[in-house]
């Protein structure tokens, strides 16, 4: 018995495992393919690991103001020398060192450490901000071409119905074949309009799946529809968000006091430096025949202190460098504040445009499938020519394409308005 199980369980895991294969992909929305992405995303993952180092890098320089323990050994052995230099021995030694006073030095290592690891946090912030939008715009593109699809779909239904009827016509004596061939001109347009937009959404579908980690970007199903809000966006103090949230500008921010601090770093190379030090060693000896064998213990306490005297300037033009270097980087920040608020404007000028496109494009869809629905009751009744009809599905054809491509730039604006003011999603 089980083994007829067994068998029959064999014979069904091919189509088991087929069928496994073709269901379709489980749709995804917006917020679990911002999911996906996150999680999949290399960029995100090597500053992540890049924050980890940097955190570890902060955490050792807080060793170094700790005592240092240390121990060392030292055999040897000499012959050659004559019987009564001839020698052996041993020494062991451990030694504490304190450093007491380094200028400043220790302190700024710290502070340095400790902003490159916030520094680096907000590398993070700002990978992650990159892949949410370019994740929602990557979406709203597919999703927009979906739509395409459907209506390039639809028009092409609507060609095939006027061929057939003219054909019919023209086997009826009714019509001229001139007119079924424009007919037909039409509808192989139509049919290649349709393959074009296929391949575009192909081509999206598969960045998308690249994005969100699914190679399989063909079958990728998605759940949101490009329908919604299309409202006008007030000018609030967007900029005033965007200095605040932005993690690029605050990483400049951290750039800039972390070059103020190396001027302090700079400058404790001309201070004293001075470091104790407790030291206990232990030695053993066997000498040869003149003397005779010792052991010592001792134990002794350095102060060392070392100030520099002439060291032609180098110390003071490192630090004409580093003040140099924050002023620069001061200069760096500026910029990229300006740029920050035209990039919010031009986000907010883009968001606002498209909403206003789509108020005027939801007036001319409307006044374009009522033209094409008097028009195509007029061909029927032998009172307009194929022409002028083939025209009129051609431009209602054309402005519902527009909608679409004018609701997709409008949420692809919403992405970017919210890349531009720092919005963590």
């Amino acid at each position: 018995m089980n083994v007829l199980l067994c068998v029959g369980l064999a014979l069904m895991a091919p189509g088991l495992y087929a069928q496994s294969v073709s269901t379709p992909s489980t749709p995804l929305s917006l917020a679990e393919c911002r999911t996906l992405a996150l999680g999949q995303n290399q960029r995100l993952t090597a500053a992540n690991r890049r924050q980890l180092a940097a955190e570890a890098g902060r955490e050792v320089t807080k060793t170094n103001r700790l005592p240092r323990l240390d121990f060392s050994s030292t055999g040897y052995y000499v012959r050659g020398l004559g019987s009564s230099l001839n020698t052996q021995g041993l020494t062991a030694g451990v030694s504490v060192t304190q450093p007491i006073y380094a200028g400043g030095r220790l302190r700024a290592q710290t502070a340095l450490a400790g902003i490159a690891a916030q520094a680096s946090a907000e590398d993070v912030r700002a990978t992650r901000q990159q892949v949410v939008a370019q994740t929602d715009q990557t979406y709203w593109q597919t999703v927009a071409l979906r739509d395409q699809v459907t209506l390039a779909e639809g028009n092409r239904a609507q060609l095939q119905a006027l061929v057939r009827d003219l054909d019919n016509k023209v086997k009826a004596g009714l019509v001229y074949k001139a007119d079924w061939l424009r007919a037909q001109v039409q509808l192989r347009d139509a049919e290649v309009r349709l393959l074009r937009t296929r391949d575009d959404l192909r081509q999206s579908q598969l960045v998308m799946g690249q994005l969100i980690g699914r190679p399989d970007g063909d079958s990728l199903r998605l759940t949101e529809s490009i329908e919604g809000d299309f409202s006008l966006v007030s000018s609030a103090d967007y900029t005033a968000q965007a200095l605040a949230q932005r993690a690029d500008l605050r990483r400049l921010a951290l750039v800039n006091l972390a070059d103020s601090l190396q001027i302090d770093l700079a400058r404790s190379a001309r201070r004293p430096q001075v470091n104790a030090s407790i030291n206990a060693l232990y030695l053993q000896q066997k000498p040869g025949f003149l003397l005779a064998d010792r052991h010592y213990a001792p134990a002794y306490a350095l102060l060392n202190l070392n100030v520099p005297l002439v060291h032609w300037k180098e110390n003071r033009l490192l630090e004409s460098q580093r003040r140099y270097q924050a002023q620069a980087s001061r200069a760096d920040l500026t910029e990229a504040q300006q740029q920050v608020a035209l990039d919010v404007s031009r986000a907010l000028l883009t968001l606002n445009q498209a909403a206003r496109r789509i108020e005027l494009h939801l007036l001319t869809v409307a006044q374009a499938q009522e033209n094409l629905r008097l028009n195509e009751n007029r061909f029927q009744a032998g009172l307009l020519s194929l022409v002028d009809l083939l025209a009129a599905q051609t431009l209602a054809q054309r402005v519902a394409s527009e909608l679409v491509a004018a609701k997709a730039d409008y949420r692809i604006a919403q992405a970017s308005l919210a890349q531009a003011i720092g919005e963590q999603r």
